[in-house]
């Protein structure tokens, strides 16, 4: 049965099934707060590469989230179904290298992040065991990607739920050794986040099947929709590559402060990202219903949704950031008692509140501006502001004047502004109706 596609409907479980990936996230480093600091600093570190290679499987999740929306909006389900197929067997494979190449090279990775003795190991052992197991992320997020292009996003918000239930029984049996269990410690925890996202996979593949939702391979394989998804992905996701690639430089700013200022920015990471996830949410189910909308040729709507979207983004990051300031001492005192650590995520969170005003340009209508097809700009934007502003400015606030860790998010701050004005710009223009791959001519309906 069609699935009618709104936003509530769409963004509702999007953002559950997020919040549940920060939580997975948030839960490994309550826990690994309890063995010590210095595992916190290493496994911060670890994550801002799992970030990026997370990134990097939406060259194809993104790439065919946009060809099953215009295509669905075109009435050609065919087309959308051969897309979702290609898009599972080529993120599986990718993930599968990226894991070999961690395998293989994480040790030089995380010493040019300053990561030596204790700090190298913690990081290299979590680094290893869910990076060499990436696959089952990319997975997990093609999969879930596609259910909710069929309007299907309930289902995804279902597993991940039963997927951080079962990571957080795994990792407190780890820390708190019931029944005389072995200290495992942090290869424990790592293992228990892999072995959560292995039965993630075979819930989501079930709820595909259950859904109708058709995987099979055709012969030949649609070499020609794979690249269509990934000349829409690879620049598509290429800001969010970048993006990634000013963080980790970030991190490695603060890496030199040693380890409390990197605990104290893991924190702060960890927190914002519970703020960013509601209008990240909003922006994913923009997206699809900017593809819908363009695909079908109803650019008007398309405009519209897009700005009335964004105002609704920011209402809602605003009142998290504002809950999230008021509460943080309760909240950190679960993580640590250390007031050196707590002061210095109070300063970056006061410079959050400024960056979220500045957000929702880019989680809204920068994903909808590449949800129509035209992904050079976002691009564009991206590199030129990480490589003008962001890392230009990190550096001399951190490494010049020295402010602290707090400098870093004043970096971010910057870069979100300039880019969401040059997204909106390019929105107004309304130039991205020319690169909707549907053409007026093939649009059924």
């Amino acid at each position: 049965m069609e699935r009618k596609l709104t936003l509530p409907g769409l963004a509702a479980p999007i953002f559950v099934e997020n919040f549940l990936n920060k939580l997975l996230t948030m839960v490994n480093v309550y826990l690994l707060s309890r063995l010590s600091q210095d595992a916190v600093a290493a496994i911060g570190v670890a994550n801002q590469f799992l970030n990026f290679i997370t990134m990097a499987f939406s060259f194809v999740t993104f790439g065919v989230a946009v060809v099953i929306a215009q295509n669905r909006g075109a009435g050609d389900e065919k087309r959308a179904s051969e897309a979702a197929t290609a898009a599972v067997v080529a993120n599986v494979v990718f993930g599968l290298t990226v894991g070999l190449l961690l395998l293989l090279f994480h040790k030089p990775l995380l010493r040019a992040m300053n990561m030596e003795g204790e700090l190298l190991d913690y990081s290299g052992t979590y680094l290893t065991i869910i990076g060499g197991c990436c696959f089952l992320q990319a997975l997990n997020l093609t999969l879930a990607t596609i259910m909710r292009n069929y309007g299907r996003a309930r289902a995804p918000m279902l597993v991940f739920l039963f997927m951080n239930v079962l990571n957080l029984a795994g990792n407190a049996a780890v820390v708190m050794r019931p029944f005389g269990l072995p200290d495992f410690g942090i290869a424990g925890i790592a293992s228990c986040t892999v072995l959560s996202q292995l039965v993630a996979c075979f819930l989501m593949i079930g709820c595909a099947v259950r859904a109708r939702i058709r995987l099979r391979l055709p012969r030949p394989f649609p070499f020609r929709l794979l690249k269509d998804i990934l000349r829409i992905g690879i620049p598509g996701t290429g800001d969010g590559l970048a993006c990634n690639a000013g963080n980790i430089f970030l991190t490695y700013c603060v890496s030199t402060m040693g380890a409390d200022a990197l605990a104290a920015h893991t924190y702060a990471v960890q927190l914002i990202a519970f703020v960013q996830v509601l209008g990240y949410s909003v922006g994913q189910a923009s997206q699809i219903l900017v593809g819908y909308r363009c695909g079908a040729h109803d650019f008007d709507g398309a405009y519209k949704l897009a700005f009335r979207n964004t105002w609704i983004a920011m209402g809602l990051n605003l009142a998290v950031i504002a809950a999230l300031f008021l509460f943080q001492r309760p909240i950190l005192s679960l993580f640590t008692d250390n007031p050196a650590i707590v002061e210095m995520v109070f300063y970056c969170l006061l410079v959050d509140i400024l960056q979220e005003f500045g957000r929702p340009f880019n989680l809204v209508i920068g994903v909808s501006l590449r949800g129509t097809g035209d992904v050079l700009w976002a691009l564009a934007a991206a590199v030129g502001s990480i490589g003008l502003i962001c890392i230009p400015l990190g550096y001399l606030l951190t490494q010049v004047f020295h402010l602290g860790v707090y400098a870093v998010f004043i970096a971010l701050m910057a870069d979100e502004w300039v880019r969401g004005q040059l997204m909106t710009y390019r929105w107004r223009t309304r130039k991205w109706q020319k690169y909707v791959l549907i053409k007026q001519g093939a649009a059924q309906g």
